[in-house]
């Protein structure tokens, strides 16, 4: 085995996927405190709660839009710094 050939350290799958779940996680608490607060004033209706979910979709991923391009853009240049911060940050 050649010692020239080793594995990249950096992981940016994981990175991503802890990246999308602390979104996943903000994105559930805020819903639900939003829904429990207009439900406080009255009944929402099926299609009300549908656009406040997908609003919270849209939302989280396109704020993850540019942190997710710039973690692959920095496992492609071999910055595991860059990774090992994010993964730190989002853990």
């Amino acid at each position: 085995m050649n010692d020239d050939t080793t594995e990249p350290t950096i992981d940016v799958e994981q990175a991503l996927g802890q990246l999308a779940a602390r979104g996943a996680e903000v994105r559930a608490e805020q819903l639900e405190e939003a829904l429990t607060r207009l439900r406080a004033d009255g009944d929402l209706t099926d299609e009300q709660v549908a656009a406040l979910e997908q609003l919270s979709e849209r939302l989280v991923d396109r704020l993850l839009a540019v942190p997710e391009e710039t973690l692959r853009e920095a496992a492609n240049r071999g910055d595991e710094e860059a990774v090992e911060t994010a993964m730190e940050l989002f853990g």
